[in-house]
């Protein structure tokens, strides 16, 4: 345990250092505004109401009680950040079982991680890593349930606890586990991989420790209070396509099987980039290592395949197929190279992890905000990839180098694009409130507003909602009141 956490720490502090600098930037200058805007320091009533009426996610209790008002404060940024860093570093942690070292493989991976998750599409970095009502859902959401998973996945890695430590890990899991299962309706795949994993133990008699299990359980429990939130079901009744058990059971089997084809066939781009990872994995494994005109012609039937499936196909039959040449690809290629049939082995996992994250939507649909396990995923694929790559090239430093500097490069840039951003909307904000003190000054209580104020170039940048043209609807009746005004439209 020692070696993995406190060997040459130094690497590891830096790169927590520097996201944490960067995520401190944008949380900084970002104004308060949409859900949080207005709200006030509010007692546990307001937590009691928002759970039988609204949301039972224990981050949008703490939201509605301090978490709003907290992001009007300056205790907010430097809290926040330090979240949205060590969720970053637990990313890693949980992929190469260990803090990030000074090595070129490292470096370069831990910078992609955070390259890709500024840049994907498919879930909203700005609502989740410095807009409050999302970070207090889903960022906090992803630190609990990830402190939570680290020691488990350590344990398989085979990475010894001293005694003091198993303790304190058992008595942590009280807590952390139910505030963990309490963060997020998608605690129930870690349920069901969690009782996977206990049952493989068992099968290959494996010793599992106290807090393996009290983890687990302590996990279920703060999910069932979530699940069971009386809030929830009356806030689903006013969203569209959504299901409850007993009406996914009164659907009938054809009903059902047409249901999951719908649950599978969203966020498409999640699948694309799925598709040219994996697609990129599979030709550099063939060209690579052993390079046979038999194994390219493989290869490129597997591709095409997964293409057909991915263009012609329900999005679930890519998903197994994807399954299938994973799995097949880690049998076929067991007695040459093991490190590569181990990279088919984690792909595999990757793909069933897929089905039950997209699996778990059936009952209703989720936001970009909500889809950050998505991108976490596809991560899982670039590692992949970037492991290969460098443990194919290991000895060739030229390379390396190149490929360090590049991830670095691309990483920086990107990085000073998000932040030249968010400055530019920060900027408008501030132009968007004197343009409402101007008005107000000459006795005008209808406010106009200028539409582009809340536009940004960072596709990004955020997706939550904001005033429109409708001035009595929310959330233009909220700013309206926020700003002392009659009526604010945005046009």
């Amino acid at each position: 345990m020692r070696k993995v956490f406190f060997k040459n720490i130094l690497p590891s502090l830096l790169c927590f250092a520097l996201v944490y600098s960067f995520l401190l930037f944008l949380n900084a200058i970002f104004p308060t505004q949409s859900d949080d805007i207005g709200r006030k320091l509010e007692g546990i009533q307001r937590a009691i109401n928002s759970y039988m009426t609204w949301n039972g996610r224990i981050g949008e209790l703490m939201l509605v009680t301090f978490g709003s008002y907290l992001s009007t404060t300056l205790f907010y940024a430097p809290l926040n950040s330090f979240i949205g860093a060590s969720v970053v570093m637990l990313i890693f942690v949980n992929i190469f079982g260990r803090f990030p070292q000074k090595s070129a493989k490292d470096i370069s991976c831990f910078a992609v991680f955070f390259l890709f998750i500024m840049f994907d599409r498919v879930f909203c970095f700005g609502s989740v890593f410095y807009w409050a009502a999302g970070c207090f859902n889903y960022l906090w959401a992803w630190f609990f349930i990830l402190i939570v998973i680290t020691p488990i996945n350590l344990f398989w890695r085979k990475i010894d606890f001293s005694k003091k430590q198993t303790i304190a890990i058992t008595m942590l899991s009280i807590p952390i586990g139910i505030v963990a299962g309490w963060s997020s309706e998608f605690g129930i795949v870690f349920i069901v991989l969690w009782i996977a994993s206990i049952i493989f133990a068992k099968i290959k008699k494996i010793k599992l420790p106290l807090w393996y299990y009290t983890s687990l359980v302590f996990f279920i429990a703060g999910w069932c209070i979530l699940y069971a939130c009386p809030g929830m079901r009356l806030r689903s009744k006013h969203v569209n396509n959504y299901l409850s058990i007993i009406d996914l059971i009164k659907l009938g089997p054809l009903g059902l099987t047409k249901r999951i084809f719908q649950t599978f066939n969203n966020f498409k781009l999640f699948y694309y980039e799925n598709f040219c990872l994996l697609s990129l994995f599979l030709l550099l494994s063939s060209l690579l290592y052993k390079p046979s005109l038999k194994k390219f012609e493989s290869t490129m039937l597997a591709i095409f395949l997964m293409m057909f499936c991915i263009r012609s196909m329900p999005k679930l039959f890519f998903i197994f197929c994807a399954l299938f040449i994973c799995i097949m690809s880690a049998v076929t290629s067991r007695k040459e190279n093991i490190f590569l049939s181990n990279l088919f082995i984690a792909g595999s996992g990757i793909y069933v992890a897929t089905i039950l994250f997209i699996g778990a939507t059936i009952q209703i649909g989720i936001p970009r905000r909500a889809a950050f396990q998505y991108s976490l995923l596809n991560i899982g694929l670039i590692a992949i990839n970037m492991i290969f790559c460098f443990e194919r090239f290991a000895d060739n430093k030229k390379i390396t180098k190149i490929a360090t500097t590049c991830c670095i490069c691309f990483t920086l840039l990107f990085s000073i694009f998000v932040g030249t951003e968010c400055l530019h909307m920060n900027r408008k904000w501030k132009s968007m409130e004197n343009t409402i003190a101007e008005q107000k000054a000459k006795g005008i209580n209808n406010v106009i507003i200028a539409e582009s104020t809340f536009r940004s170039r960072y596709w990004n940048y955020g997706d939550w909602e904001n005033p429109g043209k409708d001035s009595s609807v929310w959330p233009n009746t909220t700013y309206a009141n926020y700003y002392g005004v009659e009526s604010l439209v945005a046009k």
